[in-house]
């Protein structure tokens, strides 16, 4: 089985697991410029994953938005195997596509995206949900969706 990780905000991922939905949200119209392939989706949306195979949790991924989250305590952990037999996966190179980066090869990225809006049910994919906080009530949220997805 193989393993894809998006970290997100505790605010988001409480979220997230309320509407059993992981949503994208549409780049700017100057990114959509330098990103061609997502340019000429239907959507214009793609969601992000890890793809490092040596990922250790709140070590190696991080969250790459235009603003910052006010933090990045719930990690999603989901079955690549079973995303891709509903969705189109790919990997991606985000450093590639800014031309006063260094990073060109595919290597140096360790991502990839689901070209889609939305994951939903996402419950049929999740594995684990990560949680680095130490409040009890989001724990408790996060132990509810986990006993209903298992």
């Amino acid at each position: 089985m193989l393993f894809r990780s998006h970290k997100t905000s505790t605010k988001r991922g409480i979220h997230i697991i309320n509407s059993d939905t992981l949503k994208g949200s549409l780049p700017s119209d100057d990114y959509l410029k330098i990103d061609k392939r997502l340019g000429n989706t239907k959507t214009q949306i793609a969601i992000s994953f890890t793809r490092d195979k040596n990922w250790e949790p709140n070590n190696t991924i991080g969250v790459g938005l235009d603003s910052p989250l006010e933090d990045t305590g719930i990690t999603f952990v989901v079955d690549k195997d079973k995303l891709k037999t509903k969705y189109k996966i790919e990997p991606f190179n985000y450093h590639g596509l800014d031309p006063d980066s260094d990073y060109k090869e595919k290597f140096n990225e360790l991502e990839e995206r689901v070209m889609t809006n939305e994951i939903y049910p996402l419950h049929e994919y999740v594995i684990d949900i990560i949680y680095s906080g130490n409040n009890p009530e989001v724990q408790d949220v996060i132990n509810k969706y986990l006993n209903r997805i298992q």
